[in-house]
């Protein structure tokens, strides 16, 4: 395995959010997690690539961030996906879903998976639904997965007890794998987790807006 740096993390969690509610809320995150060095957004938090104006932020603040959207074909067809934006503003990795939700307009199933050879490590990238199946978080494992980050979309009218319960989802994988996950959905609950499954923050419910982090 390669060597583990400390990561600083952030989540905000959005609902289908215009471009603008997505750069306001960055700026917050600058403010309450000041040190944070990835900040995450939920899946679908854009409905194609992450806009320029996003990437310039980016940029301007020498951050990395994650981001669902969609990656389209040439056929028309899309890819559930997750961006990482780099402090360049370009692309520096992108991961789909691997399973999509059966009988939803969820996109393509992911061809292949990889992981992102971050600074700080190895990370692998599950979307929503994904967390849910052994088989895919033991191939990001298999491939030497030292964390997982997990956009996610939980919808505000799903109501308290459904949030409650696809958030044990989370403590039990990084339990079962001995990895830290990070899982960012659109409202609450969102959860940093260490690697023996303690959640280490989380967000309210539906908590539109929460910014959390650690």
């Amino acid at each position: 395995r390669v060597p583990v740096h400390s990561l600083a993390v952030a989540g905000v969690q959005l609902e289908f959010p215009t471009e603008g509610e997505v750069l306001r809320s960055l700026n917050e995150v600058l403010v309450k997690q000041p040190d944070a060095q990835l900040i995450m957004l939920s899946e679908y938090t854009f409905s194609g690539e992450v806009p320029v104006k996003v990437r310039e932020w980016c940029q301007s603040n020498q951050k990395y961030l994650l981001a669902g959207g969609k990656a389209q074909t040439t056929s028309g067809a899309y890819y559930n996906t997750a961006f990482v934006i780099g402090p360049s503003g370009k692309t520096v990795f992108q991961q789909a879903k691997k399973v999509p939700i059966q009988f939803f307009d969820d996109g393509l199933p992911a061809e292949q998976q990889t992981l992102w050879e971050s600074p700080w490590g190895r990370l692998g990238i599950c979307i929503c639904y994904d967390l849910s199946f052994s088989r895919v978080v033991d191939e990001l494992v298999r491939q030497g997965a030292q964390g997982i980050l997990v956009p996610t979309m939980d919808v505000m009218s799903w109501g308290e007890y459904q949030h409650q319960l696809h958030a044990r989802v989370a403590p039990v994988r990084a339990m079962e794998y001995g990895v830290p996950i990070l899982r960012v959905a659109s409202s609450g609950l969102s959860q940093l987790v260490g690697a023996k499954g303690r959640v280490m923050a989380s967000t309210t419910i539906p908590g539109d807006g929460d910014i959390f982090g650690g």
